[in-house]
């Protein structure tokens, strides 16, 4: 995953007033491109009108703004998102003085990703879509949106920024496109969803990615994505992550230590291993090690 950090500390990028220092954090995941924004605080700034060759989605996590687009001003609430069409002129621009820091997550999608969501809703080739409300007050939306982000920023497996961004993409167009994508019919997929459970199972240390599993089951990635959700009641890369915590626990007994363990259980490295383990056990590897060595080793009381 490439990845870029630039802090800009002059006025004259973007129109930015001097006093307000502009950083940047900047990434790449399948062809798309991350940014993560932070203005501090000072005088109300203006972009530059300008235009991108992608989607822009912008989430305001914490300030409110406008965008002149499409000939007209767009108010900007404070968790919505906003959507720019590749080509089309625009500018950002704050509403008040900015009594704080303030932060934005933008992401830039060629428009290639979203005729491919549109094809896998539809089972056949998409136009590009267009979305005649820039502005959407969506709240599920906005937290895709910020998982799938925070997903990209951080080392995971494949499965978990993929099945986001799908996720993501699929909604939108569902949900906001001008033309109505309405989601296939789901059935009970049981026979395709258990071929992958027993690959994921099988090969927990590998990193697969949700078009090699789709193959597998011989399903879209989105068909295979709803399918396994409806079947399983978690995502795949959901699932994996709870397949190789079950068998890090198991290392962990027989003495393994932590960083060997999340080497043979396929996490990148030690500090993934215990993040995904505290949230599901509740405890480090750690001290869930020491926890069942003291256990061993308490003296033995007699009746």
């Amino acid at each position: 995953m490439l990845e870029l950090e630039v802090i800009i500390a002059d006025d004259r990028v973007n129109n930015w007033p001097r006093d307000s220092p502009h950083g940047i954090r900047a990434w790449g995941f399948d062809d798309a491109l991350m940014e993560w924004h932070r203005y501090g605080p000072g005088p109300a700034g203006m972009d530059a009108m300008h235009l991108h060759d992608t989607y822009q989605v912008c989430l305001s996590l914490d300030f409110p703004g406008e965008y002149r687009y499409l000939g007209g001003r767009h108010p900007v609430p404070v968790g919505s998102l906003s959507i720019i069409h590749p080509g089309e002129m625009h500018a950002a621009r704050d509403l008040a003085d900015r009594p704080r820091s303030t932060t934005f997550r933008l992401l830039y999608a060629p428009p290639r990703l979203l005729q491919e969501a549109a094809a896998m809703i539809t089972d056949r080739p998409s136009p590009t879509p267009f979305f005649a409300e820039p502005v959407i007050r969506d709240h599920d939306l906005a937290a895709r949106f910020r998982r799938f982000h925070q997903a990209t920023a951080a080392p995971t497996i494949r499965l978990e920024p993929e099945t986001r961004l799908l996720s993501l993409l699929t909604g939108l167009l569902v949900r906001h496109a001008d033309t109505r994508y309405g989601p296939p019919w789901i059935g009970r997929e049981r026979q395709a969803v258990s071929l992958v459970r027993d690959y994921l199972e099988a090969h927990y240390a590998d990193d697969p990615s949700l078009a090699q599993l789709a193959r597998l089951a011989n399903l879209s990635p989105y068909h295979l994505a709803r399918a396994f959700r409806t079947e399983v009641g978690l995502p795949p890369h959901a699932y994996l992550i709870g397949v190789r915590t079950s068998r890090a626990k198991e290392l962990l007994v027989s003495g393994l230590p932590v960083a060997r363990v999340a080497a043979a259980t396929g996490f990148f490295d030690q500090s993934h291993l215990t993040r995904h383990f505290k949230r599901l056990v509740g405890v480090s590897p750690g001290r869930y090690a020491d926890r069942r060595k003291n256990v061993q080793d308490a003296p033995q009381q007699n009746p």
